[in-house]
């Protein structure tokens, strides 16, 4: 059929119909080959800018498979549906894409840096669509500003490698709270609303460790993976499991637990060692650009992850730390993402996310509340018990192997 056949109709059908979600890509030229079809500019023009960056995500991660075959390179354990055509909607393309990413990396980093950075970057801009500023580094920024206005308004040049060195707050919240607050730190600018009924969603709207550490222990033992998500959650122990010597190296050094620091990197970077863990900023050879930026201060030697990994963590305040129970792991975590989740009666996704504790409602994009978005990132308990559940951890018992 010519081109002047379609109607504008049929073109946007056929748009739809690809049904994936977006990444911002680069532009492919005069003709682009997708799913093995080549398509006239003319065409690409007239399809709706939205579901043409889609389908030029989907056809740059299937062509780097190709690429690394080509090649010749190792297959890896962590290609999950590999050969499989990914036909996703907007709510999953990144649960889809981001382990064929990882092992499209993990084959070619020893062997093809090009290669390798191809996918860190497409996995960096995936990863861009799931992440927030983590509330920790919300509150760090905001001093750091008002330290730089100050500084502006006396006259004064900010001194060089002071940024972003302020410990969050939230981080060191206390223990317990005085009696007049009723357990309850203020949460600002956050407006009314009603709860949303799920099933094990936590009741408890405190904010203090004291108040919500029976509550940790008690969704870790009852949290069950959604159905519609088993396999890519298993998927994340496979990664966890394999990389495993990575994460114990900078643990050695900084007295973190390795396996903090891994579901760490799967929140904060996608399991991108290719980026920063501290955001998951690409490259590797330049400092962070997103909160925290301009990290680390010292940079270019080094630029490996290793490095970049050691100085989040010290730039978070997780270095030094002495408790790693279960329960004050799992408070750490949720209190550096955010405990706003708690004032709409919802189990932070940041933690459960693909379990039964957890269905919907997100802060978006924009930092506003979305009562219906859904988080695609798999929690961080939740990594953590598939991680007990096969023996690799024992943090029931207050101990890991």
């Amino acid at each position: 059929m010519a081109l002047k056949d379609f109607s504008k109709r049929d073109l946007i059908r056929l748009g739809a119909g690809l049904s994936v979600a977006f990444v911002g890509t680069r532009g492919f030229g005069q003709k682009t080959k997708m799913f093995g079809i080549e398509i006239p500019k003319e065409v690409l023009d007239i399809l709706p800018a939205k579901p043409l960056n889609l389908v030029r995500t989907v056809e740059t991660v299937l062509q780097l498979e190709r690429d690394a075959d080509r090649k010749g390179l190792p297959q890896s354990i962590l290609a999950l549906n590999k050969g499989k055509p990914i036909i996703a909607s907007e709510t999953s393309l990144y649960e889809a894409a981001l382990p064929r990413l990882v092992a499209i990396i993990d084959r070619s980093e020893l062997q093809d840096i090009g290669l390798a950075d191809q996918a860190g970057r497409l996995l960096a801009e995936l990863h861009a669509t799931q992440h927030e500023v983590p509330e920790a580094l919300r509150s760090m920024a905001l001093a750091n500003n008002r330290a730089s206005s100050s500084n502006l308004v006396l006259g004064m040049e900010p001194q060089a490698g002071t940024a972003n060195t302020t410990l969050p707050d939230i981080l060191n919240l206390p223990d317990t709270l005085p009696q007049d607050t009723g357990g309850q730190l203020p949460i600002p600018d956050l407006p009314k609303v009603e709860p949303i009924p799920q099933p094990g969603a936590p009741l408890i709207r405190a904010r203090d460790y004291a108040s919500l550490k029976d509550e940790y222990r008690r969704l870790f033992i009852s949290a069950e993976i959604r159905p519609a998500h088993q396999e890519t959650a298993g998927w994340f122990r496979t990664m966890i499991t394999k990389s495993r010597a990575r994460y114990e190296g900078v643990a050695k050094t900084t007295g973190v637990p390795w396996y903090f620091i891994a579901v760490t990197h799967a929140l904060e970077s996608s399991c991108n060692f290719r980026a920063h863990l501290h955001n998951g900023d690409f490259p590797l050879s330049a400092r962070t650009r997103q909160v925290p930026s301009n990290r680390p201060t010292v940079w270019l030697p080094p630029s490996d992850w290793e490095s970049s990994a050691r100085d989040a963590l010290r730039l978070l305040g997780f270095t030094g730390q002495k408790d790693w129970s279960l329960e004050r792991t799992l408070y750490r975590l949720e209190a550096y993402n955010g405990l706003g989740y708690r004032s709409y009666g919802i189990a932070s996704p940041y933690l459960w996310s693909f379990s039964n504790h957890y269905d919907r409602g997100k802060f978006v994009s924009d930092g506003k509340w979305s009562a219906t978005a859904r988080s695609q990132q798999c929690g961080a308990a939740v990594m953590l018990k598939l991680l007990s559940d096969a023996g690799d951890i024992n943090l029931l018992d207050g101990e890991s192997t």
